[in-house]
């Protein structure tokens, strides 16, 4: 069984076999964040062949050593919900956000393991409710830093400043003292 790096090397030499691999290996977890972020299984389905194609079109651009496969499948599915959610000016439910544990939920749908989401938790319970709200509404409700500012009635600055302390608090939590 081939390591994702070495399945990307085989893509960027236009290995259709090695594409259907990871297709197979990292197509539910896609859909699952994608259907997710959109509400809709048929968009889903549309950003998922556009996260595999854009794969294919510039396999030679993944560094395994800056992210891993599945992270990198992540951003670029991530990044084609908020230009679909942008683009038709939807918006999440604010029960949905405001749920409980719904960043964690995220983290169980897209990955049978455990691990991700029990360090999710541990990572989000050092944020402060407020902070974790607009952190949820950036990445997964596709709130740009202008509306998320607008909507909470915050300098922009203000707002960027608490987002970045909040994932600087995180990233402490995952990282543990040193």
């Amino acid at each position: 069984m081939l390591l994702d790096s070495e399945l990307v090397k085989a893509v960027a030499t236009g290995n259709e076999d090695a594409l259907r691999e990871i297709y197979e290996r990292h197509g539910a977890s896609v859909m699952a964040l994608a259907r997710r972020m959109l509400g809709s299984r048929e968009e889903a389905e549309e950003v998922l062949q556009d996260a595999i194609l854009g794969l294919w079109q510039n396999a030679s651009g993944f560094d395994p050593a800056r992210a891993s496969l599945r992270t990198y499948l992540f951003a670029l599915a991530r990044n084609r919900c908020l230009s679909r959610l942008r683009a038709r000016r939807a918006r999440p439910l604010v029960n949905d956000l405001e749920a409980p544990d719904s960043a964690l939920q995220l983290a169980f749908s897209v990955n049978p393991d455990p691990l991700p989401a029990l360090l999710a938790k541990r990572a989000l319970a050092v944020v402060d409710e407020p902070d974790r709200l607009l952190l949820e509404e950036a990445f997964f409700g596709g709130w740009s830093h202008a509306e998320l500012a607008s909507r909470h009635e915050l300098p922009l600055g203000t707002l960027k400043s608490r987002l970045r302390r909040a994932l600087q608090k995180m990233k402490e939590a995952l990282e543990g003292p040193a």
